[in-house]
């Protein structure tokens, strides 16, 4: 049976939400993501970042509904449309990804096929080319990942590293890192402009006959990020914490080095959202000043934890040395990322043998 056939048959629609119907999407949702907030908080935190830049003429909400009642939603995601490069051994071409996100089925309407049949109709759009240039899509799973997998989209490498603060032997409280200048947003987003360049030179490298892929870590889109941080704390960060540190930068003109970072107080974690090195060998130690300046910004927010995802062998060298740097009041530990999962598919479904590069937290939306 071809989909449009099985919607008709179960009496459904699948189109592109509109007005209240995003606001319903988002409520909806709420149920799983807001954590801690109320549904309002939730719901103007969403609102806000539906108008930002990195939002506005990429995202979109996708909605299989009742075919009598516009409201009437049993299952429904979000996409944004985020800038890409790729390479196949020829050099980079720039390029945009589909970044699925908040899959939702509504608890009536479990165990029917409904997301499977929202993600079929949603494969077809792409395949379509109602995303005009994007050549590949990516889900950062939490659920549903047999579900994806069986429709198309092949996980990636998925690591971490925690940098765990312990509670019983608290840090001192300090604001500075020698070596080290914290940056705030717009200080973060200027870094991130400079950043694209590098990127795309690096990807141009590859010559193993395999397709390589990455989400570029664009100023809009690291604004997005801290823009949603700073949201979330308004409403459940420490009332005495009133200025976020976004990430901070080496002191030295070269080689150059750049972390950032979100926080994240649902979780009480310090989530890294880009580590950016001009050398991938050799600057252990400025990559630890940098390591050490995210371990003091969670200290000092009263977070538990400094996450890093897939981090490089410069990375994981570099954070071996904190526990003694901090008299054992840190504890460092690496492997595999289960809860947190990317998952990519190329357009059309063609069997390509595609290697998603730098995925680190950015790319989530």
């Amino acid at each position: 049976m071809d989909l449009a056939a099985a919607l008709k048959e179960k009496d459904l629609v699948f189109e592109r939400a509109k007005g209240g119907q995003i606001t319903k999407h988002f409520m909806n949702i709420a149920q799983v993501w807001a954590g801690s907030m109320s549904q309002d908080a939730w719901l103007d935190v969403q609102e806000k970042l539906a108008d930002t830049q990195a939002s506005v003429g990429s995202m979109s909400t996708w909605i299989i509904r009742g075919r009598q009642a516009l409201m009437d939603i049993r299952t429904s995601c979000t996409t944004f449309t985020r800038d890409a490069i790729a390479t196949t051994g020829h050099g980079t071409r720039s390029s945009k990804a589909i970044i699925i996100t908040n899959v939702f089925t509504c608890t009536e309407h479990r165990m029917r096929g409904m997301a499977k049949l929202l993600l079929r109709m949603l494969k077809e759009e792409m395949d379509n080319g109602t995303f005009g240039d994007a050549e590949f899509s990516v889900v950062f799973a939490e659920a549903y990942k047999d579900l994806f997998r069986d429709l198309g989209w092949r996980p990636q490498l998925a690591t971490q590293m925690s940098i765990i603060l312990n509670q019983k032997l608290p840090l001192q409280l300090r604001n500075d890192v020698p070596g080290v200048e914290f940056q705030e947003y717009q200080g973060v987003k200027e870094l991130a402009d400079q950043d694209v360049d590098i990127s795309k030179l690096r990807l141009s490298g590859y010559r193993d006959g395999k397709v390589y892929v990455q989400i570029l870590p664009t100023p809009l889109l690291l604004g997005w990020h801290m823009m949603r941080s700073q949201l979330i704390f308004n409403y459940i960060g420490p009332a005495e914490k009133k200025d976020q540190r976004y990430g901070a930068t080496s002191t030295r003109d070269f080689p150059r080095a750049w972390v950032s970072w979100v926080h994240d107080f649902n979780t009480r974690k310090l989530r890294i959202t880009r580590m950016f090195v001009t050398r991938r060998r050799g600057m252990e130690d400025i990559v630890r000043l940098l390591l050490m300046a995210a371990v003091v910004e969670a200290s000092v927010c009263g977070l538990r934890e400094v996450v890093i995802w897939d981090p490089s062998e410069q990375v994981a060298q570099a954070a071996l040395v904190l526990p003694d740097l901090f008299c054992e009041g840190v504890s460092v530990t690496q492997g595999e990322r289960s809860d947190v999962v990317p998952f990519l598919r190329w357009k059309g479904g063609e069997d390509r043998d595609v290697v998603l590069e730098e995925s680190e937290f950015y790319g989530t939306s």
